[in-house]
């Protein structure tokens, strides 16, 4: 049982049923108030966190990598930070780790593990960094990474702009939309379309379909 009273849990994902599964596997936690900050983080767009927030829990699709560290190191000036991802892999824990996070969970964690992991923030513990030791400190080849972990270390690699021009695709916009959207010519579009694609190691339209929702699944 929560001994804490009134204390606040923001979720910074632009996925709504994400904020329901989280703040839902939470309702045994007496005195916690979960809030929801759907947020996808564009180029240059300012990272103003809502004071107040006792645990800040960033799920790794509201950008990319760089953002998401500058998003880390704002909440953690007055914030108990949780990540949530796609991949518990040994590097990219110990990276959050060093960067003061306090909990890393998979997005597949049971109840259990999100209260765990929420309470210990809460103290200001760490959590989870060493679950399973044994496989953590495993060297993995890349051929041995499973297809979520490299389907997340590709995201990662993308740029914001890339990342952004991605999802619009993926979403059923086209280069054009893009493009007047973002006021950029077509040619540039295409480019970085064609750049995200070859990190993401997909050949067409259909293939990037395919890939991207395997990670958001």
């Amino acid at each position: 049982m929560l001994i804490h009273k009134n204390k606040n849990i923001m979720v910074i994902t632009p996925n709504p049923i994400t904020y329901y599964g989280v703040r839902a596997m939470l309702t045994t936690l007496s005195g916690v108030n979960v809030v929801h900050c759907p947020v996808h983080f564009r180029d240059e767009t300012p990272i103003d966190i809502e004071m107040g927030m006792h645990v800040v829990i960033i799920d790794t699709e509201v950008a990319n990598a760089d953002t998401i560290t500058t998003l880390i190191k704002s909440c953690s000036l007055s914030s108990s930070v949780v990540i949530l991802t796609h991949t518990l892999e040994y590097k990219v824990m110990q990276k959050y780790k060093m960067m003061n996070v306090r909990a890393v969970l998979h997005r597949k964690s049971s109840q259990k593990d999100v209260e765990n992991a929420i309470l210990s923030a809460l103290e200001n513990n760490e959590w989870g960094f060493e679950d399973n030791p044994r496989l953590l400190r495993r060297s993995y080849t890349t051929k041995d990474l499973s297809p979520a972990i490299k389907d997340e270390q590709a995201m990662l690699s993308l740029s914001a702009t890339e990342r952004t021009i991605i999802r619009s695709i993926y979403r059923g916009r086209t280069v054009t939309d893009i493009a007047v959207a973002k006021e950029k010519s077509i040619k540039t579009i295409s480019s970085q379309k064609q750049a995200a694609m070859r990190k993401l190691n997909v050949k067409n339209l259909a293939e990037l379909h395919v890939r991207y929702h395997r990670y958001l699944d």
